[in-house]
């Protein structure tokens, strides 16, 4: 079996991606994979995950997930309704478009941290962290199920 240590480890340009996409924000990124073979609808499956982890709960309800079903190929992204408020469905197309173009192109673990980075980098642009102390409100480990 493997330990938490490892699996951090095996996910460390993620966790890496998202410190750095959470520097200077008060954005919150989380990325939870799965390798489940039987599941219909990832987007479902996705807002449960959501909900379990309490990412509903940020001050300004700028937490985003990235939910990876790494054995059917398909993934699912929520943003809280303070980001999607500011960012538009149009912006998740186009994350969700080139995290497909890029999880077919290079290793997953690459793929999905160009994805942090590239929300990390929209959550600076809305969500400057001001002067006062900017609390790390969820984990930035990979969680998997």
């Amino acid at each position: 079996m493997i330990g938490k240590r490892e699996i951090q480890k095996r996910y460390s340009p993620i966790v890496k991606a998202i410190a750095e996409a959470e520097a200077g924000t008060t954005g919150e990124i989380r990325v939870h994979l799965t390798r489940r073979w039987i599941e219909k609808d990832p987007f479902a499956r996705a807002w449960i995950v959501f909900r379990r982890f309490g990412m509903f709960r940020t001050a300004q309800r700028n937490a985003v997930l990235l939910y990876v079903n790494l054995r059917k190929h398909k993934f699912a992204i929520i943003g809280d309704e303070g980001v999607h408020k500011v960012v538009g469905q149009l912006y998740w197309e186009r994350i969700a478009r080139n995290l497909s173009r890029d999880l077919t192109s290079t290793h997953y673990e690459n793929a999905i941290a160009l994805a942090v980075r590239e929300i990390g980098q929209v959550l600076h642009q809305h969500f400057p962290a001001e002067a006062v102390p900017n609390p790390n409100e969820l984990s930035n480990e990979v969680s998997e199920d």
